[in-house]
């Protein structure tokens, strides 16, 4: 049986052979206009499931890079701020080497102080340092102010802010670098390790612990008696000694009475506001006048009081504690001292040993330059050599915190280089299951247009093939 080729059939072909070698044209068109080889997922879909999470991770990886140089940015920033730090620690070294030098007048070292106080200003601006809107070290409170200089009569301190908790950024799988380190962990390190009391009031470090930090200035005054004799009372003038005073009295002629082992003094009913001085050299003054009771001995209680907030807050001493705590209301720490051994009036430096930071060691420098604790020019020039020791400790603690940074600087860029190859080896393997070969498409293309062409030209003389063709 011989098959009958009608006009339809050959239109239906034709027909048929344009629109497939036009698909397969735009295809190759569409390839080579998107520079891809796979459009869409079921062009392969094999290939899409390794594509996908290719894509995924050259995005992780891009993300890992911005975070790298974001961080990058804050450390360099970082750095900068620690660098002048160190120039600070450095030129408070040479101000506290040139206050030491005994031949210097107090207007000499007032001068000096000035410039300390123009240095602490400075280390509490670099502290705040800011990148954009962002506190470099106030940990995870980015957006706080990490410090705050408060400086009047009363002290002079820096108070933290900010976070006790850090931000990290991922720059890596499973790795993170912290570029916004708490601020007290850099600039407010502290190892304590004991307490020195400079003057003589006899006072000693309690058995409780402190929480004091750096220098401060402990001032003992005299309060008042109790246990005096009937017709006994203070006198106008401030006494000094203080304690449990042993007295005795003899009736005469002449009326004496010593105090403390000292040498006995004469007293009569114009003895309003008599001097009598112990065997320590500290003197009692006392109001005799009205006096009119027999020769007795006792025991006097001298008593007093101490601050170390510049009066804000006063704590009454008490003769028989080994662990008085004297509160300092300003900062809010605590001081414990040891009364039992206290026996005069004073000002006392309290020097807290491995408390020292970049704060502080400012803040003692400028105010024993001052001479805030009254002491003698030789004691001062001692405690200013004694202050740089600590000031060395600080400088080197600023360089280690500059020398972690550099080290978190180093990785990181160690890792976003680490980053940077694996990008490129994901988009080469991404590239060989996605892109096109130009030139291959490009032939491919041009041979479907060249069969398009031809299957137009073929369709074209069977559509105008009419019925008149086959009259003839």
């Amino acid at each position: 049986m011989v098959l009958r080729i009608t006009q339809n059939i050959l239109l239906n072909n034709a027909l048929r052979d344009i629109s497939r070698n036009a698909i397969s044209l735009n295809e190759y068109r569409e390839k080579l206009s998107t520079g891809k080889e796979l459009n869409r997922p079921s062009d392969d879909p094999a290939a899409f499931l390794r594509i996908l999470p290719l894509r995924n991770d050259i995005e992780s990886v891009k993300r890992f890079q911005q975070n790298a140089v974001l961080s990058r940015d804050i450390l360099n920033t970082a750095s900068s701020g620690f660098q002048d730090a160190a120039d600070i620690m450095s030129e408070a070294r040479k101000i506290a080497v040139q206050g030491a030098n005994g031949t210097l007048s107090q207007t000499d070292r007032d001068t000096l102080a000035s410039q300390v106080n123009q240095l602490l200003k400075q280390m509490v601006g670099i502290a705040n340092s800011k990148l954009g809107d962002r506190y470099l070290f106030s940990g995870a409170k980015t957006s706080t102010q990490a410090f705050t200089l408060t400086d009047n009569e009363k002290a002079t301190f820096v108070k933290y802010n900010g976070a006790n908790q850090g931000v990290s950024l991922s720059i890596a799988p499973g790795l993170e670098v912290e570029v916004h380190t708490p601020g007290d962990q850099l600039f407010m390190k502290a190892n304590r390790s004991g307490i020195q009391f400079t003057g003589n009031t006899g006072v000693k470090a309690g058995t409780g612990a402190s929480s004091g930090r750096g220098q401060a200035f402990l001032r003992i005054s005299q309060t008042g008696f109790s246990n005096l004799p009937t017709g006994i009372s203070a006198g106008s003038s401030e006494t000094t000694a203080l304690g449990n005073l042993a007295y005795t009295i003899s009736m005469g002629p002449p009326n004496t009475i010593s105090v403390g082992g000292g040498t006995p003094v004469t007293f009569d009913n114009t003895s309003t506001d008599l001097q009598i001085q112990t065997s320590a050299g500290d003197s009692v003054f006392l109001d005799l006048s009205a006096y009119t009771g027999a020769s007795v001995s006792g025991t006097l209680t001298s008593e007093g009081k101490m601050t170390w907030d510049g009066g804000g807050t006063y704590t009454n001493i008490d003769f028989s504690s080994t662990n008085l705590h004297v509160k300092n209301d300003t900062k809010g720490e605590i001081l414990a001292v040891d009364a039992t051994s206290i026996v005069r009036t004073g000002t006392e430096m309290i020097s807290f040993k491995g408390t020292y930071d970049a704060f502080n060691s400012l803040v003692a420098l400028r105010d024993l330059l001052q001479n805030k604790g009254g002491l003698s020019g030789g004691e001062q020039a001692k405690q200013l050599t004694a202050l740089i020791g600590e000031i060395d400790k600080v400088g080197e603690l600023v360089l280690e915190s500059l020398r972690n940074i550099g080290a978190k600087s180093a990785n990181l860029d160690t890792t976003k280089d680490r980053m940077g190859r694996l990008e490129l080896s994901m988009d080469a393997a991404l590239s060989r299951d996605e892109d096109v070969d130009l030139s291959e498409v490009i032939l491919k293309m041009t041979q479907r247009d060249t069969s398009y062409q031809a299957s137009l030209q073929v369709g074209a003389r069977v559509i105008s093939t009419s019925l008149l063709d086959f009259l003839r």
